[in-house]
């Protein structure tokens, strides 16, 4: 233990030891922090790490009866959080709960005490797909003579559901948007369902509603973690104040300046309200583990917000920043060549495909032009849009069996892919089994993780190994009937679970290899993403092409304002910091509108801001 450790006595597992003394300062007296704590992790801070860290610690003095609680946005984050923790030798079971909000709300807060209160929560209830709570918002809508919505009214009702569910007042929204959303909730409760959202509302009602509810929790854990706390809204923010308040203590990691889901209602204001408590305190993770200085500078400059990053000592290698003006402004077709061109003699060079990116602001033409240049030249790419394995919890499962099928049996190991999670083990990916066998009720008296465990083995553990490239159909097809994951995926309660095999069959045709299902890039392919979906990633090489104002930032007939820019500047902000040795910004001077009429705006003034005063970087 490090000696000036304020509780130095503390004897940790040795492999969690060891993981503090390798920590950086910073990263260490986060870990180890007493009370309340807001971390702000800049980018290629090591947040990951440091969470984990501080999660083993919080596990390693906190009485074996009791529990913490590591709350993430994503299933995925929730895993990985999981994965290392048994690698620091800390303890699973009852004494972590790695989840998502939402499924922490589910099964933490609503199974087990919505019964006390006066909160709806049938006994048998599911979760809605998209497809059918889209149609309850159109049949609440015209009930409520809101007409035909489009999806961005979906958006706007959902958000101002979480406002109401948090405590804004009433009076401020249309009331026919009130009376919708009272409509669609009725629906919910009709048909015994719950979404997303419901889960946290009421979550939230149960908190409000009693206090041995409250205490309950608060003994059973009474410590609470959240990641990502910039993108999680009003309701999770009223979740944990509620929680604060009956004596859970906080842990809550974010950075405002990666916010990307506003439209949903998340509000970095949250966060800094946390901060301004005076029982918080503030610590910053600003030593930049990924990239250099010259990106990590040029990144700060198009944010236009003074933060102290720095690159890591050891860092020498300062970072690329490329610019190239496309002579015909905004062609499209330009643009797209001349990335593809810029892959091509990366790859020549010696950077692996599935280490360069191609990011594009959103959904457009440019898109189109990207993968057509891409074709033309016969450069494999992973669009994951069009690629992706659906989000739920039987295809999580069956991703963390590609990814061990992968990897093979020695503990610790990984199948070296780029953007993958450590492999689970065995015994891990048994238990989850099992307890989907008793939750379908097709359990039997011999299950056991133990057995279930060698019957795995024999399925994902034999010679030869597959390659990574390798298609993915046959594989899926013998996991499929060796566990009888269509019976399991049938008999959950998630709704998500019910397509989710037919869907990972559906993108299996389209060419799906074994890397990509395990949760890694598919090798020797480019990734082709929006911006918003390359937050959390990291690559050798990043292109940004479009670089032409009035399409980045984007604004409309009446300009932009100062609050949309903002957020265009968070946006492009993690799209160029997401690059660990070069960026590539291409840029134009004009482009052609909608009656081919060259409109000179100039060069995105966020390629302005990359090179600096003097045009250099």
């Amino acid at each position: 233990m490090h000696p000036l450790h304020p509780a130095a006595e503390v004897r940790l597992p040795p492999a969690l030891a060891t993981e503090f003394a390798d920590l950086a300062p910073e990263q260490r007296n986060a870990a180890w922090h007493q009370g309340n704590l807001v971390l702000r992790a800049g980018p290629g801070a090591g947040k990951t790490r440091t969470l984990v860290a501080r999660v083993g610690y919080l596990l390693a003095t906190t009485s074996r009866h009791r529990s913490v609680a590591a709350i993430t946005f994503t299933d995925t984050a929730a895993a990985e959080i999981s994965t290392r923790l048994r690698r620091l030798g800390m303890p699973g079971g009852r004494r972590v709960v790695s989840s998502t909000i939402h499924s922490f709300c589910l099964r933490y807060i609503l199974r087990p005490y919505a019964r006390f209160t006066d909160v709806a929560f049938p006994e048998q209830v599911t979760v809605s797909d998209d497809k059918q709570l889209r149609d309850w918002w159109g049949q609440a809508a015209l009930a409520s003579r809101l007409g035909q919505l489009t999806d961005s009214e979906v958006t706007a009702l959902n958000k101002q559901r979480r406002q109401l569910a948090a405590g804004q007042d009433p009076s401020s929204f249309d009331p026919r948007y009130r009376e919708t959303i009272a409509r669609f909730q009725a629906l919910l409760d009709t048909h015994q369902a719950l979404d997303y959202d419901a889960m946290t509302e009421r979550a939230l009602a149960v908190l409000r509603a009693s206090a041995d509810v409250r205490r309950m929790l608060a003994a059973r854990f009474p410590h609470l973690v959240v990641d990502e706390y910039q993108d999680l809204g009003p309701v999770l923010h009223a979740i944990v104040l509620t929680l604060l308040d009956a004596g859970v203590q906080v842990t809550a990691v974010g950075d405002p300046d990666q916010t990307m889901y506003g439209f949903l209602g998340a509000d970095t204001r949250l966060l800094e309200e946390l901060e301004d408590r005076t029982d918080f305190t503030t610590r910053m993770l600003s030593v930049n583990f990924r990239s250099g200085t010259r990106l990590i500078e040029a990144g700060l400059r198009v944010l236009g917000t003074p933060r102290d990053y720095r690159a890591a000592p050891e860092k020498e290698d300062l970072g690329r920043i490329t610019t190239e003006t496309i002579a015909d402004g905004l062609d499209l077709d330009a643009h797209a060549a001349r990335a593809v061109a810029i892959a091509q003699d990366r790859i020549s060079h010696g950077t692996r495909p599935e280490e360069i990116a191609v990011l594009y602001p959103g959904k457009g033409p440019l898109l189109k032009h990207l993968k057509a240049a891409l074709e033309q030249a016969g450069l494999p790419y992973d669009a994951e849009k069009a690629r992706k394995i659906p989000t739920a919890p039987m295809a999580d499962f069956i991703s963390d069996c590609t990814g061990r099928r992968l990897s093979g049996p020695l503990p610790g190991t990984s199948a070296n892919l780029a953007g993958a999670t450590e492999a689970k083990t065995l015994m891990t990916l048994a238990a989850a089994w099992h307890r989907r066998r008793i939750d379908a009720g097709l359990a039997i008296e011999e299950d056991t993780p133990r057995r279930l465990a060698r019957q795995l083995a024999a399925l994902l553990d034999t010679a030869p190994r597959p390659a990574p490239n390798e298609p993915v159909g046959t594989f899926l097809d013998d996991l499929c009937t060796a566990l009888d994951l269509e019976d399991l995926a049938q008999a959950s309660s998630d709704e998500r679970d019910h397509t989710a095999i037919d869907t990972c069959r559906t993108v299996c045709t389209g060419g799906l290899t074994m890397a990509e299902l395990a949760g890694g890039r598919a090798p020797g392919r480019i990734t082709l993403t929006t911006y918003h979906s390359a937050k959390g990633r990291e690559f050798d090489v990043v292109t940004l092409p479009g670089l032409i104002n009035k399409h980045v930032p984007y604004w409309g007939r009446y300009g932009i304002s100062e609050a949309e820019l903002r957020i265009a500047r968070r946006n492009f902000y993690v799209a160029l910091t997401r690059a660990r040795e070069e960026v590539v910004l291409l840029s134009g001077s004009f482009f052609t509108d909608t009656w081919g009429t060259p409109r000179y705006t100039g060069p995105s003034m966020f390629v302005t801001d990359v090179l600096g005063p003097d045009g250099s970087a």
